[in-house]
């Protein structure tokens, strides 16, 4: 037994040497090794296998003065570490990798870490600030018309189509593919993001022509994210071609193999696709299953950005606070150096005598301090649970008020666009109940109608933005005045205004816009010098179903595109004046599409009717 224990301490001992005799040159070679295999699980999508040795590559980085590598290694760990909700660390490694790249004077790396920024502010949805991040990247790498510069420029392009700008979303992309090689993994994600712009513009033909050009089996090679984005594209170009069978297959193909809680953005958007090609096929019950699966997979989203939010404010005040506490235990530890060194000198110069006398005045003083600081200790636990408790109703409050603020407009204080969205698929809902009850004779409809203050900009520029919003918050108040509870009004945008009304005929409608027109008009905008200021608005409404016999054929979007042409025609003709658009035969449901698009032609050959309390005939 003794001798076993004796070669196992030889044989520790030789493995002690050889690892601790590496050379220099061994340390670069193994470097290099570990940061080709991280390369590879990058390029596979095999996050937490390189995270299984990412401290070691970092080490080796380190040792080899290798800060690109340093800094590479800190940037995946925090997109890694924010993937999995752990922003906090997150946040932390994502400065720590700025601040060191922006220290050794690295521009690349500098952009690269205003790019993961921008990253971490798109999932948060703070679009204006993850663009003003991304413009720092792009700035650097747009004169290098590289693969580096069209990732910048792709990433620009998603932010603004995250945040609605599809035109500067489209001349991203464009500005993208001009500088990108004709293969590779990045040609096919601009080509992928270009019909995701293409598609949100309505052009499904282009897309198609877009989505024609990647390669089906490279895709599949690429990572999770861009193929879902592929073939959720490609199925919105199969439904807007009306293919509707391809669509489902397409979008369910993909729903079967993305339940991860990574992608419940693109899931929502496969069942909502899904569930909108059903109903074109009249399958009303399928229709209905995918449509509540979209609004749980909606709702669970939501919950996640807002806990995100939460956890990353929190992050933010986490990591302040571990800089400050850094701060003040160095100028801590400097005070008890100093007095350590004074100490250590005192009793070198004293003598023995002195010493022992010296060092029970230290006993005791230590015994002091020992209770002086379990008081102060108590103390200082006593605060933190107050600061606790008082910052977690303070994250409570920011939370509700979060909630608020996404779903009101801080002008008027009415519902914005947000709100809209989360609530209408459940009126029409509602609606479809209702009329199924109901036999034709009295089915009940939603009038959708936008309401345009005229001139306003003249108001603006006249009299100033100050005394614009005193107009809005005016002019939102009589709004609601005239509108029944059961109406929903949404300030839609700057001046125009989204009033939806149920269980009203075109008529019924037509009286109460026409009544909401004149008081308007007779109404007098109080400003706060006391002076008085005259307006008039412009209305342009349309029904919803639009053709009572076929309510799925045209959807509420397209409604409010007529709504919105109807309002076009009542600033062009005249102005305090109302517009509706109601079918003049049925034959429209052959070409929905072009009937929204052109609506001007169809309304000159008589398939499409125009309501207006202008006297004089309208001009289309």
């Amino acid at each position: 037994m003794k001798s076993s224990f004796n070669v196992f301490c030889l044989l520790l001992l030789v493995y002690g040497c050889e690892l601790f005799a590496s050379t220099p040159a061994q340390d670069k070679q193994q470097l290099e090794r570990y940061y080709d295999k991280f390369k590879a699980d990058i390029d596979a999508d095999n996050m937490l296998h390189a995270m299984s040795y990412i401290n070691e590559l970092r080490q080796l980085a380190v040792s080899q003065q290798a800060l690109e590598i340093e800094v590479e290694s800190y940037l995946f760990e925090a997109m890694v570490k924010r993937r999995y909700g752990a922003f906090e660390e997150g946040v932390k490694l994502n400065y720590y990798a700025l601040e060191l790249a922006q220290s050794a004077g690295n521009k690349t790396y500098t952009a690269w870490a205003y790019l993961h920024l921008a990253h971490l502010e798109m999932e948060l949805e703070r679009f204006r600030l993850a663009q003003e991040y991304i413009q720092h990247a792009v700035d650097f790498y747009k004169n290098e018309n590289s693969e580096y510069t069209a990732l910048m420029y792709l990433w620009q392009s998603k932010t603004y189509l995250a945040m609605g700008s599809y035109h500067q979303a489209l001349q991203a992309s464009n500005n993208a593919q001009n500088v990108t090689a004709n293969t590779g993994d990045t040609m096919y994600e601009i080509a992928v993001n270009q019909a995701q712009i293409l598609l949100k513009l309505g052009d499904y033909q282009a897309a198609q022509l877009m989505l024609a050009n990647v390669d089906p089996a490279q895709i599949r090679k690429s990572q999770e994210r861009v193929r879902l984005h592929y073939y959720l594209a490609l199925a919105n170009c199969y439904l807007q071609a009306g293919k509707f069978k391809l669509a489902i297959n397409t979008a369910l193909s993909q729903l079967e193999n993305s339940y991860n809680t990574r992608f419940l953005d693109e899931q929502a958007q496969l069942q909502f696709l899904v569930a909108n090609a059903y109903r074109q096929q009249k399958e009303y019950k399928l229709a209905y299953r995918y449509l509540n699966r979209y609004g749980l997979t909606k709702d669970a989203l939501s919950l996640q950005r807002r806990n995100n939010k939460v956890l990353q404010l929190e992050a933010h005040f986490k990591f302040n606070s571990q800089n400050q506490q850094l701060l003040l235990l160095g100028k801590d530890n400097s005070l008890k150096e100093q007095r350590l060194l004074q100490q250590q000198q005192t009793i070198e110069n004293q003598q023995l005598q002195q010493q022992r006398w010296l060092l029970a005045g230290i006993l005791i003083m230590c015994g002091l301090a020992f209770i002086y600081w379990r008081w102060q200790n108590q103390r200082y636990l006593v605060t933190l649970k107050q600061q606790v408790a008082e910052r977690t109703h303070a994250l409570a409050k920011s939370n509700e008020l979060l909630k608020t603020m996404s779903y009101s407009d801080s002008l008027t204080g009415l519902h914005n666009r947000h709100y809209f969205f989360s609530v209408i698929n459940q009126q029409l809902a509602k609606l479809a109940r209702t009329n199924h009850l109901l036999p034709p004779a009295q089915l009940q409809n939603l009038v959708f109608a936008l309401v345009d203050i005229d001139h306003f900009k003249n108001i603006n520029d006249s009299h100033g933005h100050a005394v614009g919003d005193q107009v809005l918050e005016q002019f939102s108040k009589i709004l609601q005045q005239h509108s029944r509870d059961s109406d929903l009004l949404i300030r839609w945008g700057g001046e125009e205004f989204l009033l939806v009304m149920d269980n009203l005929t075109l008529d019924e409608a037509a009286y109460t816009l026409n009544r909401m027109v004149n008081v308007i008009e007779n109404h007098q905008f109080t400003l706060n010098n006391n002076e008085f200021l005259h307006c008039t608005c412009s209305v342009g409404f349309a029904c919803y179903p639009f053709i009572a016999a076929m309510p799925e054929l045209f959807n509420w979007e397209q409604v409010i595109e007529l709504a919105d042409g109807a309002l076009y025609l009542a600033k062009e003709n005249q102005r305090n004046a109302w517009v509706a658009i109601a079918p003049g035969t049925e034959k429209l449901h052959w070409q929905s599409d072009d009937v929204v698009k052109h609506y001007r032609k169809y309304l000159l050959s008589g398939e499409l009717q125009s309501y207006s309390n202008i006297t004089a005939k309208l001009k289309f």
